[in-house]
């Protein structure tokens, strides 16, 4: 099966499994090139509940929550995100409805060298789900900073490039499908950021309010509420980037950036 929806849109759809209920990367430049990457990955109390038995029964294996804790598998990880990309701390984090999880942030020195990509993000919190297959992208986002203008370079499919999917899932949901997939992903959540600490003076982003820059969004409570809203975003195609975008606007809950560049001037 061959989907050509937006890259980081793929990426979403396929790794939106029961597992983690909220995802956060958030990149934050400082106005010397330099800056901070956070990821927070909040669990329900349910699943915690879940994980925390099965990883008992496995002896403390296959515990996205430990995982993301271990110091060394953040260092490592650190590498991924480019040259000069340092691990500094990960730390528990809970939210008021019993939910637990874990906020990892790491430090650069410039920019320029580093990459994101959110498969590398979400890999290790993505279980593989009955009949479902998760492709690995290596896909990236680049970043070119230089006299106080940033340039995010977003990665596009060639005319026959097939970009990740999830293997066996249907074009159209039936109805009894759908409202069992509003259940299963009920309260998730997912979200790229870049944050200008100095501020942001202007840009051309298609999301944007203050000084963040918001490169992928979706909640899917909110992409429910549209009628065939899940089957709407499996379904975008990118190879108009102007249609792409105006598709997507209509979609209550999405957000993704259509352009193959961005540019952003720091205060």
């Amino acid at each position: 099966m061959k989907r050509k929806i937006l890259p980081l849109l793929a990426l979403a759809l396929a790794f939106l499994l029961p597992s983690c209920v909220e995802h956060e990367t958030e990149i934050t430049l400082n106005k010397d090139g330099s800056g901070t990457i956070t990821e927070e990955a909040i669990f329900s109390a349910q699943m915690v509940g879940m994980l925390e038995m099965a990883a008992a029964q496995g002896g403390g294996r296959n515990n996205p929550l430990a995982e993301m804790r271990d110091e060394a598998k953040a260092k490592e990880k650190a590498k991924a995100f480019g040259e000069g990309v340092t691990f500094v701390k990960a730390e528990e984090i809970k939210n008021d409805k019993g939910g637990k999880g874990v906020r990892v942030t790491y430090k650069f020195t410039d920019i320029n060298t580093v990459s994101f990509n959110p498969s590398d993000s979400m890999s290790n919190l993505a279980p593989q789900g009955p009949g479902i297959k998760v492709e690995k992208d290596d896909s990236k986002v680049t970043f070119k900073y230089e006299d106080e203008v940033l340039t995010l370079n977003f990665p596009q499919p060639g005319a026959d490039e097939e970009i990740p999917d999830v293997a066996g899932a249907p074009d159209e949901l039936p109805a009894a499908m759908e409202a069992q997939m509003k259940e299963m992903l009920k309260g998730m959540k997912m979200s790229a950021k870049l944050t200008v600490a100095d501020g942001i003076a202007e840009t051309d982003a298609t999301y944007h309010e203050g000084d963040t820059i918001t490169l992928l969004e979706m909640d899917m409570d909110e992409i429910f509420k549209n009628p065939g809203g899940f089957a709407a975003l499996s379904k975008l195609e990118d190879k108009d980037p102007d249609k792409a975008a105006a598709a997507l606007k209509k979609i209550k809950g999405a957000k993704a950036e259509t352009q193959e560049t961005v540019t952003v001037k720091v205060q």
